[in-house]
């Protein structure tokens, strides 16, 4: 198999301090993310072998090497499963039931500790926090919230006019045209007085769901942007002057090819950093790593302050999640207790 690199240093912190982990072949699961892959790329359980899974004794995660070189990493973020599942089904429970993303307590205890004007995430934007703010700056109508949505889905299709007649093309102008000075209707009727500067970070990483990360041909970053008043910036076009009272990662810090660089970006923009990811055992072969219990210790060694919050928000978990809120000022870490 070709589609395979050597990954001989840390993905994370650059170490060659790399220590072959021990895994039964029994343990390994294939997934219907995994499924899809061996599918699509014509691979077998036997090429999967291959992938052989370390530990980095410098900060503590777990990466596979070798694990699919780049190229193959677009086509399964992008090709083979473009959407992010569930990121867009924590927005439809959201519309359809009024569920929120499954965080516990977490935003209740934002709320009381932490006084936030500028929010911040990283690359999924309906994994984290933003459906909470949307609900806490808005008159709570959850028909109201149905129709914008909807009104928002007609209004982004009206535009993708490729292909279509000229009538066609020209009636659907009109009607887009509608549809936008509804949905401003709906928001104004919607929204409080008091709002927060909310903010999505993408670093077009091969490794996260970009361009086809798509609802009804939709992207996410669309949609978050019209929906909850989003303001999306590329890492590398983000406002010197703009920083932030808390920025989160939320299963997202294992999904680009540069996470120290990005977790080093949140650290000095923000005053505070929630990180919540997985950290199971076994790492799931369409991930190149995971962070791992042991990863505070390299917080702790870089001098990285955090609180753990997995009791404290009351979450209930149906794998193993790490909830950490850091920062690089120990005061601030200190007030949260």
């Amino acid at each position: 198999m070709n589609l395979l690199k050597k990954y001989n240093t840390c993905i994370f912190c650059g170490s060659k301090n790399l220590k072959k982990k021990s895994v039964l072949k029994k343990l390994h699961s294939v997934n219907f993310y995994l499924e899809a892959i061996i599918s699509d790329l014509n691979l077998s359980l036997k090429d999967l072998d291959k992938m052989k899974l370390y530990n980095c004794n410098n900060c503590f995660i777990s990466q596979y090497s070798p694990w699919f070189d780049e190229h193959t990493i677009k086509k399964i973020y992008n090709n083979i499963y473009g959407q992010h599942n569930k990121n867009w089904s924590n927005l439809l429970n959201f519309i359809s039931k009024g569920n929120d993303p499954a965080h516990g307590k977490l935003f209740d205890y934002i709320n009381k500790k932490i006084t936030v004007t500028n929010y911040a995430e990283y690359n999924a934007p309906f994994m984290g926090l933003f459906i909470n703010f949307f609900k806490k700056e808005t008159k709570l109508n959850t028909k109201k919230y149905k129709k914008l949505f909807n009104y928002i889905v007609r209004y982004i299709q009206s535009r993708q006019l490729a292909g279509r007649s000229k009538i066609f093309q020209k009636r659907s102008m009109r009607h887009s045209f509608k549809l936008k000075k509804s949905i401003d209707i709906i928001k104004k009727n919607l929204l409080k007085r008091k709002q927060i500067n909310k903010y999505l970070i993408y670093d077009n990483s091969a490794m996260s769901w970009n361009y086809n990360d798509n609802y009804k041909s939709i992207n996410s970053k669309v949609f978050v942007s019209e929906m909850f008043n989003v303001n999306i910036y590329d890492l590398e076009k983000f406002p010197k002057k703009i920083k932030f009272d808390l920025f989160g990662f939320f299963l997202t810090l294992d999904h680009t090819l540069q996470p120290k660089r990005i977790l080093d970006f949140a650290l000095a923009k923000s005053k505070y950093v929630i990180i919540n990811s997985h950290i199971e055992k076994i790492v799931n072969k369409q991930h190149l790593f995971s962070l791992t219990m042991k990863f505070k210790e390299y917080l702790k060694k870089k001098k990285i302050y955090y609180l753990d919050l997995n009791k404290a928000i009351d979450k209930k978990f149906t794998s193993p999640e790490l909830y950490l809120i850091c920062s690089k000022n120990r005061l601030l870490i200190s007030k949260l207790n």
